[in-house]
């Protein structure tokens, strides 16, 4: 089985971006949703497959 090593940081980054967004939305910090959520939004546009 091969491994994407860029594949799995890519979700190592996505599912960061979720504990920080949780974590914001537990403190109420807006700044800090506002940033998480569009890091998310970011790593989840990366992971989209693209034309090669």
């Amino acid at each position: 089985m091969k491994i994407n090593l860029q594949k799995l940081a890519w979700l190592l980054f996505l599912v960061c971006g979720i504990i920080y967004l949780i974590a914001s939305i537990r403190d109420r910090d807006i700044l800090m949703i506002v940033g998480s959520a569009c890091f998310v939004i970011a790593v989840m546009i990366f992971l989209l497959p693209g034309k090669e």
